[in-house]
């Protein structure tokens, strides 16, 4: 349920950004969130839009681009993975380094004056 702080730290964004720009309506928000922030979108978009209700962010709609966990292996070079891997995805070969999928940023906010 850690979605829910979440939320309300992304609408709030909205909502100041919003203030600035002198803008009557929020109208999108395109996020990445890395696998590993453990953020279920379904909840994330539930929560965000009960928050925004009566706010110039009312009916935003929410959108969530996965990052994925990089994976580079020595064996067989770079991969992805949906979650935190001790070994290559692809030949099972131990010696990988794993990055990313840790990401939570706001990509683009969209908003009508």
């Amino acid at each position: 349920m850690h979605e829910l702080g979440v939320a309300s730290e992304i609408l709030d964004i909205a909502l100041s950004e919003a203030g600035r720009h002198a803008a009557k309506k929020v109208t999108s928000i395109r996020l990445r969130v890395g696998v590993l922030r453990a953020i279920e979108p379904e909840n994330l978009s539930f929560l965000f839009g009960h928050l925004a209700r009566g706010t110039p962010a009312e009916g935003a709609l929410l959108e969530i681009v996965e990052e994925p966990v990089r994976v580079e292996c020595e064996g067989c070079g770079a991969s992805e993975a949906r979650s935190f891997t001790i070994e290559c995805p692809r030949c099972k070969g131990p010696g990988v380094t794993v990055t990313g999928g840790d990401s939570l940023s706001i990509l683009s906010l969209e908003i009508d004056a």
